[in-house]
């Protein structure tokens, strides 16, 4: 096809040629202008020569003249070998060249023609030149009008024309002709067109199969039973099918243009609508998922999304586009498989197999966590009396009704699990990292699980009574494999129906023992408190001269009949069972008084007294009125009493933590953080907490004489109170050679054996008695 840029260019060939054949005809002239005007200066500038000579410039202006006449059919022949290249090539063009005048009223006035029109009439092109009608009488009936207009909108506005018509062939065929000519200005004023005829069959049906095409991939888009759409770079969807409306049950308008993301769960939009544009900015090609969609109505369905990174035919990039199907069926089917292999069908609950499942994902996370587990195995006690006499019927019924109160008995994170009769599995995961407090929130739930299966059950026709046996067995990681945990609960729970049934045991004898003593703790401390069995010693604390300045209160428990009880055998119980908030008030309330006594003399007025607090006495609720309504009642001096606090009450909210550090110092109390180092959140918040003093821990003190790490961990701690303008106080102190190699890295402050061990009040006094200065 020669498009109109060619024809153009053809013009331009022959233009640049005439140019040429006239620069020469004008350099010739100015060539004999030259010679004849050198004749004429020497003609008359040697008059002195013969008059023979004078004739003698005849014989090159002769010369001249035959040069001029070679010249002039030179051009010629040139003119005519130009015209023939011009008439051949336009001649065996693929198009159709031709020229024409504009004639009010007249259809166009042809100049000239190629002979490539005989191609399209048969005929040649000077009879087509003499009679246009050759041309135009083919012209198909239907498309003549449009031409006709054509042409005559051209004339009045002296613009392009441009036609695409029908033309019938010499064969009789009907092919498809495209007709363009651009308007050129002669020099006299004259308008005539240059223009082309172009036989645009093959694109025309090209065009066609494309359309039809078109047309049957758009059925085929239209009548997918799957949902199809795209979604473009900003998460709208630009297009989509007739099923794609169908499946969320509303019009396609209401489709087209809404952001993907409403197509999900409302509380899922903001989050998928970031993963979303995440995915699109991405370099991720393809994408399979199964979600869970929602339609217009509220209602919802499982699809299947098949997405692929769209390019369009230029190779942009616009968007995903997608294949959604309707899977709820498949869903449906594959959570009835579900149940029946991982499913107690009587219950619901998890079956056996479920529950190993489950287990090793328990063992695997106490492993992680470093937390204790438990597994509680739990019978009905006589329930196969129960079932023979009021038949399986009333048994399944109570099973079920079992089953939903054990639910309610467990945590979120927790499994309830039926192995088969009357027999339940009860997992708890991440108690806690203290065996302690983790054995006392298994039994907390193992007799709460007791108190829930004791009340009757009311039937139909039925009132039924029934208690369970509980065995429960710790676990820590991969310490013991699932099945000897299961036999080890089985076994506890043996022992819970030798013991007399409706009651609760642990598998391991020491384990057993260790709660029976952590029970009896228990109810020993209440009494301990209704007797004031428990009382405060103090051990010195000393500066750099060895002066007295302070005390810490430590609290000791005398027991009737088993003596002096350190705090590390019952302060974990108090803090398991929560007495620890009334055991913390007293202590408190204690050293207040006790401070009150000291402002009476002079030698004591000045001394300090360090109180520790639990971290669950400090984020109890009523923790800083307590303190303060203990200043007021004693009238204390604040500005003596030093609350000291534990890392592990960092682990909570910081900004709590600090918000009641700030409501305690607004009393006047000051603040020391004990021992510093163990734990792992203190350098991150240390300078955010308003204390007066670290105190080292005596972990690394012991061995500051031996070992450098303990050295330099001393070392650095010293450095970094008093950089931050704190005291600091090293616990521990043991020797005079723990005390001077502390000194000489400048540590101001301590306590330990080398000054004094805990002392009763009494014993207190004498020791200040003997060290006063």
């Amino acid at each position: 096809m020669l498009s109109r840029e060619k024809v153009v260019a053809v013009k331009k060939i022959k233009q640049s040629l005439t140019r040429a054949m006239g620069l020469l005809w004008g350099l010739v002239a100015a060539c004999v202008l030259v010679l004849l005007g050198s004749l004429w200066q020497y003609h008359h500038q040697q008059k002195a020569v013969g008059a023979a000579l004078e004739y003698l410039w005849i014989f090159p202006a002769v010369g001249l003249l035959l040069l001029c006449a070679a010249l002039l059919l030179m051009h010629r022949a040139m003119r005519e070998r130009l015209q023939s290249e011009l008439k051949d090539l336009t001649d065996h063009l693929p198009v159709v060249v031709y020229r024409y005048r504009l004639e009010e009223g007249e259809l166009s006035n042809l100049i000239y023609i190629s002979e490539g029109i005989q191609r399209f009439t048969g005929k040649t092109a000077a009879e087509v030149v003499a009679d246009p009608a050759l041309f135009f009488g083919k012209i198909h009936a239907e498309d003549w009008p449009r031409f006709t207009d054509m042409d005559r909108s051209t004339w009045l506005c002296k613009g392009e024309f441009f036609c695409e018509f029908r033309f019938a062939m010499p064969n009789g065929a009907l092919h498809w002709l495209y007709a363009n000519s651009s308007p050129f200005t002669l020099p006299n004023g004259e308008i005539v067109y240059h223009g082309f005829i172009e036989d645009i069959t093959e694109r025309k049906l090209a065009d066609a199969r494309i359309r039809q095409s078109e047309s049957l991939l758009q059925q085929i888009f239209d009548t997918s039973s799957a949902g199809i759409f795209l979604v473009d770079k900003k998460g709208m969807i630009v297009l989509a099918n007739q099923r794609m409306a169908e499946m969320f049950r509303c019009t396609l308008d209401e489709v087209m243009g809404t952001p993907y993301v409403n197509l999900v769960a409302p509380t899922e939009r903001s989050v998928g609508h970031q993963k979303m544009l995440a995915l699109l900015a991405s370099d991720i090609d393809a994408v399979d998922v199964e979600r869970l969609y929602w339609r217009k109505d509220g209602s919802q369905f499982w699809g299947n999304l098949s997405g692929k990174r769209f390019h369009d035919t230029h190779g942009t990039d616009r968007g995903l586009l997608g294949v959604l199907l309707d899977i709820s069926t498949r869903k449906q089917a594959e959570q009835e498989v579900t149940n029946l292999a991982f499913y107690d069908p009587l219950t619901g609950l998890p079956n056996r197999r479920l529950l190993r499942d489950r287990l090793q994902q328990g063992l695997a996370s106490s492993t992680r966590q470093n937390a204790y587990g438990a597994l509680i195995f739990l019978d009905l006690d006589n329930f196969k009396t129960l079932n023979d006499t009021l038949g399986h019927d009333v048994g399944d019924q109570l099973l079920v009704a079992v089953a939903k109160r054990l639910l309610h008995c467990v945590r979120e994170e927790d499994t309830v699990a039926r192995l088969g009769g009357d027999e339940f599995i009860i997992l708890l995961t991440n108690l806690d990292q203290v065996q302690a407090q983790a054995v006392h929130i298994a039994r907390d739930i193992a007799e709460k699980i007791n108190r829930a299966l004791n009340p009757a059950y009311e039937f139909e026709k039925h009132i039924v009574r029934i208690t369970p046996s509980l065995g429960v067995a710790l676990f820590l990681g991969h310490e013991i494999d699932a099945d000897e945990l299961l036999k080890r609960a089985d076994l506890a729970m043996y022992q819970a129906k030798e013991a007399g049934r409706n009651t609760v045991r642990f598998f391991d004898p020491q384990m057993q023992e260790k709660i029976n003593a952590h029970a009896q703790v228990e109810q020993d401390l209440y009494r301990a408190m209704e007797n004031q069995e428990l009382s405060l010693f103090y051990q010195p604390q000393v500066d750099a001269y060895g002066r007295c300045i302070g005390v810490e209160a430590l609290l000791r428990w005398q027991h009737p009949q088993q003596g002096l009880i350190l705090p590390g055998r019952f302060i974990p119980v108090a803090e398991a069972t929560g007495q620890i908030l009334e055991i913390g008030r007293q202590v408190f309330l204690q050293a207040c008084r006790q401070q009150v006594a000291w402002q009476q003399s002079d030698n004591t007025a000045q001394l300090e007294i360090a109180v520790n607090v639990s971290a669950r006495q400090f984020h109890s609720a009523t923790f800083v009125d307590q303190v303060q309504q203990c200043l007021q009642e004693t009238g204390a001096n604040p500005a003596r009493i030093l609350i000291e606090l534990t890392e592990s009450i960092l682990l909570k909210d910081i900004n709590e933590v600090i918000g009641k550090i700030r409501a305690l110092q607004a009393l006047g109390l000051q603040f020391s953080l004990d021992d510093f180092g163990t734990g792992y959140s203190s350098l991150a918040y240390l300078k955010r907490l308003p204390l007066a003093q670290l105190k080292i821990d005596q972990s690394f003190v012991r061995d500051i004489l031996t070992d450098r790490n303990d050295r330099a961990i001393c070392r650095s701690i010293i450095a970094l109170g008093q950089s931050m303008g704190l005291r600091v106080l090293a616990e521990g102190v043991e020797t005079q050679a723990h005390w001077q190699l502390l000194r000489s890295d400048g540590c101001e402050e301590a306590q330990g054996y080398w000054f004094a061990k805990p002392l009763s009040l009494a014993e207190l006094e004498r020791w200040l008695a003997q060290h006063a200065f």
